[in-house]
């Protein structure tokens, strides 16, 4: 009856609409849905795939007699009640993954997602045999298949919308081109539709927190509102760059366990990113990408290459999150290596969320023509100042004495240099003067770039001296039992005979401890329990 006026989609809503009530008052199933991603942790050396999809799974779960009451509706015709587990219900999608997860269980190369089941092989005859296991699985069960939606035996398939091949995933193509389609959005709901569907394939996407940062800046402090959206010429680049990123996704490789891993990390002071590769026929292959844009509270100022030594160091140096993190990551591995941000390329790309700007040399050399400054450092022998053109027509007076050539910065772009090269990572002292001594000359560069580093405000903020331990607290030996009690409240508690705190009394002298129930710890509830 259902059918002849409601598409699937409007059955369901439907459905859940109609159990609105008995879902509210259902204990939670926490029984996990697999992460869509998992699957390829079958995958490693497969060359054969199937997909088995299940005939209207959830009503092959039947209902216990004793609760098929609570599933009673209301129709025109009368009062019906559920035989088997209907859509909509609140623990429907867990119930069935617990079942499909026990009628498959021991089957390593099986991916079962709710009604849909991946089963890969190395190769023709073993495929042949694993199908007939899961076939035999199913029937034992009492599980029905859909053929129509079934795949068996093929060399590509499309699995929960990605295409599988014995090469490795991609994003569906289907999908790809409907996404390559959408019409720029109008407003913050249908640019929040479209991100979402973008970021289901996040993980394929190198550079994704770089190109969606300006999409992302027009949700903040949105919901689900329909405010018009004024897109900037930059925005809209950035749009397109997205689709045809996705266009151009890279093949992620299967993990194999078996094979080296490494974790290719880079941050800047905007982002963080990465890539997971592994090694297989003599080179690295991504498993997958991950970039973020650092929040206020989770950017790192420090330089990369000290990192190395951070599980040599002592804890007592190291600030409380550091010493944190550090005991979380040697959870995986203590062996941090260097690589320079030339050498990084795929993940040094990806924490690159913000481009730096660029010294702009036809101010600097519009200061140089009133420079008295330069005009002495002229008659100096040592220096061989000569003028070279720019793009624009102007000229730069740069020093030439070696064989690079160090262009001379007037004293009113001075500082603003120092800030555009030390304000990438932060060095030290040290560190900043040769990098700002291999670019730039001005007579006192080596002064200044001291005294700038040391007053840096985020330097200062991050540099860490020393760490003060507070003792324990000594207290004087009482003379007597009952001397001197210390008391304490805590909770709250889970409930028991309607009391969820505690108030706790131990004697300093003997360690005589008392706990005594309480209900309530206001002040003067307290006072009259006391």
């Amino acid at each position: 009856m259902v059918k002849s006026f409601a598409s699937s989609h409007e059955k369901r809503w439907i459905l859940s609409a109609m159990w609105g009530q008995l879902n509210t008052q259902a204990i939670p199933d926490r029984y996990p849905i697999p992460r869509l991603e998992d699957f390829h942790q079958i995958l490693k050396e497969t060359k054969i795939f199937s997909k088995i999809d299940l005939f209207k799974a959830y009503f092959q779960i039947p209902i216990a007699e004793e609760h098929k009451c609570k599933t009673a509706i209301i129709t025109p015709f009368g009062l019906y009640e559920f035989n088997v587990m209907s859509f909509g219900l609140k623990n429907a999608p867990a119930t069935f993954q617990r079942f499909i997860h026990e009628a498959l269980r021991g089957l390593d190369f099986v991916f079962p997602y709710l009604d849909d089941i991946l089963i890969a092989s190395k190769s023709n005859q073993e495929h042949e045999i694993n199908l007939n296991l899961v076939l035999e699985r199913l029937n034992t069960f009492g599980l029905r298949i859909n053929i129509s939606k079934s795949v068996f035996a093929v060399e590509e398939i499309e699995f929960l919308g990605y295409l599988i091949t014995p090469q490795g995933s991609r994003p569906l193509p289907d999908k790809v081109h409907a996404i390559m389609n959408y019409k720029r959005p109008k407003n913050i709901q249908d640019l929040r539709t479209f991100l979402g569907m973008l970021n289901f394939y996040r993980r394929y996407l190198k550079d994704a927190a770089k190109n969606q940062s300006l999409l992302h800046e027009y949700l903040k402090d949105s919901k689900k509102d329909k405010r018009k959206i004024q897109w900037t010429d930059e925005a809209e680049k950035q749009f397109e760059k997205c689709k045809n990123n996705l266009a151009n996704a890279t093949l992620l490789s299967f993990p194999n366990s078996e094979l080296p891993l490494s974790l290719f990390t880079d941050a800047s002071d905007t982002a963080i990113g990465a890539v997971l590769q592994q090694y297989e026929n003599l080179t690295w292959q991504p498993i997958a990408f991950y970039s973020k844009k650092l929040n206020d509270n989770n950017k790192i100022i420090a330089h990369h290459k000290p990192l190395i030594f951070a599980f040599h160091q002592k804890l007592d140096k190291a600030a409380p999150r550091q010493a944190r993190q550090l005991n979380y990551i040697s959870q995986f591995s203590t062996d941090t290596k260097y690589i320079k941000g030339e050498n990084n390329i795929v993940a040094d790309t990806l924490s690159r969320v913000t481009e730096v700007s660029s010294i702009d040399y036809d101010q600097i050399a519009d200061a140089q023509t009133q420079d008295e400054e330069l005009k002495s450092l002229q008659t100096i022998t040592s220096l061989n100042l000569k003028e070279y053109p720019l793009s624009s027509g102007k000229y730069l007076w740069c020093d030439t004495s070696t064989s690079k050539i160090w262009p001379y910065i007037p004293e009113a772009f001075r500082k603003q240099i120092f800030h555009h090269i030390h304000g990438l990572s932060h060095p030290g002292i040290k560190s900043t003067i040769k990098l700002m001594n291999s670019k730039f000359i001005w007579p006192s560069i080596k002064k200044d770039v001291q005294l700038w580093t040391r007053t840096c405000i985020p330097c200062q903020k991050a540099k860490i001296n020393r760490y003060t331990k507070t003792k324990l607290g000594e207290f004087e030996v009482p003379s007597g039992r009952f001397c001197v009690v210390h008391i304490d409240l805590f909770g709250p508690l889970p409930p028991s005979r309607g009391n969820i705190y505690c108030l706790t009394c131990i004697d300093r002298f003997s360690n005589w401890m008392e706990a005594i129930p309480l209900d309530n710890i206001s002040a003067e509830h307290f006072i009259a329990t006391g």
